[in-house]
């Protein structure tokens, strides 16, 4: 035995004992197995036959009880066995024979093969923790080997074991012959015919011991030995047609055919191979069978005869029973059954027929250990080249590997492959073959031989064995190219060319995170040539050459970026000097900051501008917010960094920008502040665009004040010929007839036309030039909207329009100057009134404002705490374009539309309006399709609380 093994028992111990134990107890006692105390194995849970135990539910509690007393004793019988192993494999086997020897009187339900199975379940259980140990190959097989040695030594010695506990039975029940045989001393006929039956019994008892070769030869030793001693006129054995079914019913669930083994005497049909149909109940052999009962029939009845029946016979039937078990059934028949199967005669033919039983199964044990052992050695025989033929693949990756990891030059690296593996395969020709990039061809870059590949053969995935393989990603094995369909001879063929050679191939693709990349070939001269073991070794060292040349091409790849990263780097380091350089040159300021608000760069406009060095600004820890808060002295926080920085893009998803004017000394500057954003639209900071507007806004005050004055100049005349057309109009020269009271009545009409345009002018003016007087106090928008009503009335019933007005009460009052709030109503109602077709819907209507409702451009101007009143007038009229929105507020501009030249006007009504509305605080925007019509919504400050 082995040390090395011993050592090995007692440190699995632990590991070993339980999975033993686990796969070797039955369901009942391993459900109810108790905690064993120290030094025994550990039945546990989890349901796994290789775990720390089995769980098997079932079972009343008195089955519990007794299956968990049977787990403690069959628990501590496996813990001795092993102590026992461990001690075998150190070489003392008088411990392991002593538990041996005790097993069969312990273990008195379990049958040899039970026994027998048991070293075959530590056979596997061993072999299982043994083959997940790929530390040491060397070791692992020579504890197998002295495994398999110490498990052999175990069966053989149950088998002995075994085979002494049947010859004390067959003693014991011969010595129960004697006895019989010498309380019937009275009959010296009887006691001499009962010797000489016993003495043939015995004869036969050991005939049947000794045969364990064949169990045919048991049965017809069993058939000789009965017709010796009864000497009937038939006998037949019959026995399961299947060889698994050995029981009532069949493992396919329906009762078991049988079959005559052999058979004895005059037949008037052939007996023997006879079959019997298993579902037949009446058929005396099948009761005999199905019941594992006697059967005795001195005179049987149709119902219970076959084509087996000697006609004129009484017939018996004797079960053959192992374990309560039926295996086959002895048949006798003779024409006097009375005398020939007497109660003597039957009891002799039961002791025969139960040492047959006895035999047969020991024989077909036999034969079953036989065959297992075989099994074994060629189990063993073939594992032992499967690890030498996969030690050998190992070695071929690993040296692959090894080679692929020392180089990332594509070319060496094919090379130094395909020369390994033709080494290792002893092959003549192979090549590798890629994917070209460019066209999605196989092109050979390596060839087995040549160092380098000056002209390269190309063909199409799909195109031959090696498009076949890259198309489906599957290896292919050829025993002789002649003979595939796939494969094709090359272009260059010198040979012959168009025609196919013989020879074998063998190819696999190369893949890598489940691209192709190409295709692996090795070819033979000789049919045949490649087998499955070259398949395996090709497939296993693919993966590390797809590996390999994934990574040779990614240092390619990565090799080549970093040019062009190089490259790239120059050209932006000169566009960085050339955008500097504008910078520096722009007469308008620049500052930058990051997301903190910190500047990063100014432009020396910049420093002109705010009347500060560039160095303070950059290098002071100066803020951008800063800066707007000194320039916006009267205005902080309109121009807010943070919220532009919380808030880069606006609702339309365009970037923000904030606008402001200041006076900076004598000069007015125009402040843009914008979000600066990367491509991917990642905020990197904000930007102040810095424009001198002092030319523009000189001339815009110029032309103001010429405006105004103008308006004056004009305003003058105009009232005076509106004074002396009311004159002549109401007859205050005379009497008028009605054309010249229609004359005077347009020259008054459009005297008042020109005086209303005149005031709108002179309104923009003040405004514009901050001169406009404001009476704020709280109005009620019913109490302007009334009076603009009434100044439409006319015009609204000319035009047949419709008029709703809703305004809710409770309505808070708004904070702004009556006069001024007219003129806002009385404009948009009078365009809504103009720009609606005849018979349209005009409707007004009035709400508290919602902030979170409001649009985000309205949300923007507007303080979020403060209250406000939104009024929204929409009608049914021509509609406005979506890009005019900001056009109708712009001065002189007017839409083209239908009612333009019907409507008339100057282009100033809405101008003044927004102006109007931002004056009083509000904000005034537009909602419109075209012609569908429009909305004008604006909303007004409500009074502060305070």
């Amino acid at each position: 035995m082995s040390v090395d093994l011993g050592h090995w028992l007692t440190e699995q111990r632990n590991l070993v004992l339980p999975r033993w134990i686990s796969t070797s107890l039955p369901p009942l006692v391993a459900s109810s197995a108790p905690q064993p105390q120290d030094g025994q194995a550990v039945v546990g849970h989890g349901g796994d036959p290789y775990g720390d135990g089995v769980v098997i539910s079932g079972g009343n509690e008195t089955t519990r009880a007794t299956g968990a007393t049977e787990a403690t004793e069959t628990v501590e019988i496996f813990a001795h066995l092993y102590e026992g192993l461990v001690q075998a494999a150190y070489g003392d086997l008088g411990l392991l024979d002593e538990h041996l020897g005790s097993l069969l009187p312990i273990r008195q339900g379990s049958k040899l093969h039970d026994l027998l199975a048991m070293t075959g379940h530590l056979r596997r259980v061993a072999w299982d923790i043994l083959q997940n140990d790929s530390a040491n190959p060397a070791r692992t097989f020579a504890l197998m080997r002295e495994l398999e040695r110490l498990l052999e030594y175990t069966g053989e010695s149950i088998t002995r074991s075994w085979e002494q506990k049947a010859e004390a039975e067959i003693r014991e029940r011969i010595s129960q012959a004697e006895f019989i045989a010498e309380s019937m001393a009275a009959a010296i006929e009887q006691a001499d015919r009962t010797a000489l039956q016993l003495s043939s019994l015995n004869d036969a008892s050991h005939r049947l011991a000794s045969s364990l070769e064949d169990p045919q030869q048991v049965v017809e030793q069993v058939g000789e030995t009965l017709l010796e001693l009864m000497r009937p006129a038939h006998i037949a054995i019959w026995l399961p047609d299947a060889p698994l079914c050995q029981q009532a019913t069949g493992v396919d669930g329906r009762q078991c055919d049988l079959y005559a083994a052999c058979s004895w005497g005059e037949e008037r049909k052939p007996v023997t191979n006879m079959r019997l149909d298993g579902s037949n109940p009446h058929d005396i052999v099948i009761r005999a069978y199905s019941h594992t009962t006697f059967m005795f029939q001195p005179r049987p009845t149709g119902a219970i005869q076959g084509d087996w029946y000697q006609p004129g016979c009484g017939v018996i039937a004797l079960p053959l029973l192992v374990k309560e078990q039926a295996i086959g059934v002895v048949v006798m028949q003779d024409p006097v059954p009375e005398e020939r199967f007497s109660r003597s005669q039957q009891n002799l033919a039961l002791a025969v027929v139960n040492q047959g039983a006895i035999a047969l199964e020991n024989a077909r044990l036999y034969a079953r250990i036989r065959n297992f052992n075989a099994e074994l050695e060629q189990l063993v025989e073939e594992r032992t080249g499967e690890l030498q033929a996969e030690k050998e693949r190992l070695a071929t990756i690993h040296e692959i590997s090894k080679e692929i990891s020392s180089t990332l030059d594509l070319d060496m690296l094919l090379q130094t492959s395909l020369e390994t593996l033709a080494r290792i395969t002893n092959v003549e020709y192979g090549s590798i073959m890629l994917v070209e990039a460019e066209t999605g061809n196989l092109v050979n870059r390596s060839v087995l031989g040549q160092k380098s590949v000056n002209t390269f053969t190309r063909f199409p995935v799909g195109m031959g064995v090696a498009g076949w393989v890259a198309h489906h990603r599957q290896p292919a094995l050829i025993p002789d190219v002649s003979r595939d369909e796939r494969w094709v001879p090359l272009p260059t063929d010198e040979v012959t060319p168009g025609k196919k050679h013989k020879g074998s191939m063998l190819a696999v693709p190369l893949v890598a995170h489940n691209e192709i990349l190409g295709v692996l070939i090795l070819s033979h001269s000789k049919p045949g040539y490649f087998h499955e073991g070259h398949l395996r070794l090709l497939t296993a060292s693919a993966g590390a050459i797809a590996i390999g040349i994934n990574n040779a091409n990614m240092y390619t790849t990565i090799f080549e970026e970093m040019e062009r990263n190089s490259v790239l780097l120059q050209r932006q380091s000169m566009e960085t000097s050339k955008m500097e350089a504008i910078l520096q040159s722009l007469s308008d300021g620049v500052l930058v900051c990051d997301t903190y608000g910190e500047i990063l760069s100014a432009n020396p406009a910049a420093g002109r501008i705010l009347q500060r060095d560039i160095t303070e600004l950059l290098f002071t820890g100066t803020t951008l917010q800063s800066i707007l808060d000194s320039l916006l002295v009267q205005h902080q926080g309109k121009l807010s960094l943070d919220d532009l920085l919380a808030m880069p893009l606006g609702s339309s998803g365009e970037p923000r920008v904030l606008e402001s004017t200041v006076k900076v000394g004598v000069r007015v500057i125009s402040l843009s502040l914008g979000p600066v954003l990367k491509e991917d639209g990642e905020l990197i900071g904000a930007l102040l665009l810095m424009h001198d507007v002092s030319r523009e806004v000189e001339s815009d005050r110029l032309k103001t004040e010429f405006i105004g004055t103008m308006s004056h100049e004009l305003r003058t005349p105009m009232t005076a010929i509106k004074g002396f057309t009311q004159l002549l109009a109401m007859g205050g020269l005379g009497p008028v007839n009605d054309t010249q009271r229609e004359f005077l009545q347009t020259i008054q009409n459009n005297s008042e036309r020109m005086i209303s345009i005149i005031n709108d002018v002179l309104d923009i003016t003040k405004i514009e030039t901050g001169s406009i007087d404001l009476e704020l106090r709280p109005i009620h928008l019913a109490e302007s909207l009334s009076g603009v009503v009434s100044d439409l009335q006319n015009a609204i019933k000319t035009r047949s329009h419709t008029l709703t007005i809703d305004i809710p009460t409770g309505l808070p009052l708004v904070w702004a100057d009556a006069s001024r709030l007219h003129q806002i109503l009385y404009n948009l109602l009078s365009n809504a009134v103009k720009y609606t077709p005849a018979g349209g819907q005009i409707t007004v209507q009035a709400h508290e404002a919602v902030y979170d409702r409001l649009p985000e451009s309205v949300r923007s101007k507007i303080v979020k705490k403060k209250r406000y009143v939104q009024m929204d007038i929409r009608d049914t009229g021509v509609g406005i374009a979506d890009h005019e929105f900001d056009l109708v507020f712009e001065r002189f501009y007017r839409t083209e539309n239908p009612l333009k030249i019907e409507a008339g006007g100057t282009g100033l009504g809405l101008s003044l309006v927004k102006s109007l509305v931002e004056l009083l605080g509000g904000v005034i925007w537009i909602e419109s399709v075209l012609n569908q019509g429009s909305t004008f919504r604006f909303i007004l400050p409500c009074p502060s609380d305070g």
